[in-house]
């Protein structure tokens, strides 16, 4: 529309401009042939037969006759016509912090609360947004910080101060964001994430959960202690009885071996013969360099050698 109304204003002034003529210091306006050349500012036109539509956008398109169309333009160049406009609305993900926010708690306590929130609009739905917000500031004042104070609000009353802030704290988010998405999507918003950069509930009920921790640590701390103590305990019966069962073994080693040197004792002595004790006898004579003549009165040397032949004397 921009676009027309500068080539009509373009045009008119053209025409006006190449009527008049000056002739012998006189100034007169009429209709020349030259004003022909005013049609040049309709080229002006040409500039209003098309859109561009970023990346990351979608365009509205706008009609004086019919009003907001249903269907978005996607990325590229679109033609159109002169008289319709194309406004332009952002579908990157879009961070929308918010520093005002407040929740009651199920024990009538308030916290002061500050989230960052990302979003997207879809789409399918942006000519939707923009019938009703015309921007994304619009959309954010309008829409993005009520539904966020809501499901804020809707969750937080079904927990005590202290389990928000304390054990529960994961939970209590997870349950807004879920409360969130639902949200968002009944209005043609995508939700990405929330996170709480500061909850805030007043210097006393934090003095009160710290204290808490405390308490809980110590007794953790204790009941930790207990369970190392009976574990050490534990080790030392296992100790205790592993010593036993060894000594037991020990013992009883011993005990079978005692009985194998009983046994074999009694195997030697049983096999200790009169025979075998003169044969154990007639061994000790030879190794000493001895014999026993047999049938005789007299002992020689063995190491000296006994002649068959009688010696005769003279």
């Amino acid at each position: 529309m921009t676009y027309v109304t500068i080539s009509v204003i373009l045009t008119i002034a053209l025409f006006i401009a190449l009527g008049f003529s000056k002739k012998e210091g006189i100034v007169a306006w009429k209709l020349r042939g030259r004003q022909g050349l005013c049609l040049l500012g309709a080229i002006v036109l040409l500039f209003s037969c098309y859109a561009i539509v970023p990346a990351n956008n979608v365009g509205i398109q706008y009609s004086p006759f019919s009003g907001v169309s249903d269907e978005t333009l996607p990325e590229g160049i679109h033609f159109k016509n002169p008289l319709d406009t194309v406004y332009m609305l952002s579908t990157e993900v879009q961070t929308q912090s918010l520093n005002d926010l407040s929740g009651q708690t199920k024990d009538a306590q308030y916290l002061l609360i500050e989230v960052d929130i990302k979003y997207r609009v879809d789409n399918d739905n942006a000519f939707e947004i923009f019938k009703q917000f015309r921007t994304l500031e619009n959309m954010n004042r309008s829409l993005i910080a009520p539904t966020v104070q809501r499901s804020i609000e809707s969750v937080t009353t079904k927990y005590n101060v202290i389990d928000i802030l304390g054990e529960l704290r994961n939970e209590v988010y997870t349950q807004i964001e879920k409360d969130l998405q639902a949200r968002f999507a009944s209005n043609g918003v995508s939700f990405y994430s929330i996170t709480f950069t500061d909850t805030d509930a007043g210097a006393a009920i934090e003095s009160a959960i710290q204290a808490e921790a405390v308490a809980k640590k110590a007794v953790e701390t204790a009941e930790q202690e207990r369970l190392r103590s009976e574990i050490e305990a534990q080790k030392r019966v296992v100790e205790a009885q592993a010593d036993q069962e060894k000594a037991r073994i020990d013992a009883e080693t011993q005990v079978i071996e005692a009985k194998a040197r009983a046994e074999a004792n009694r195997l030697i002595a049983a096999s200790i013969t009169p025979e075998l004790i003169e044969m154990k006898e007639a061994e000790a004579r030879m190794i000493h360099g001895w014999v026993t003549v047999t049938g005789g009165t007299s002992i020689v040397d063995a190491r000296t050698p006994v002649s068959s032949t009688p010696e005769i004397s003279e």
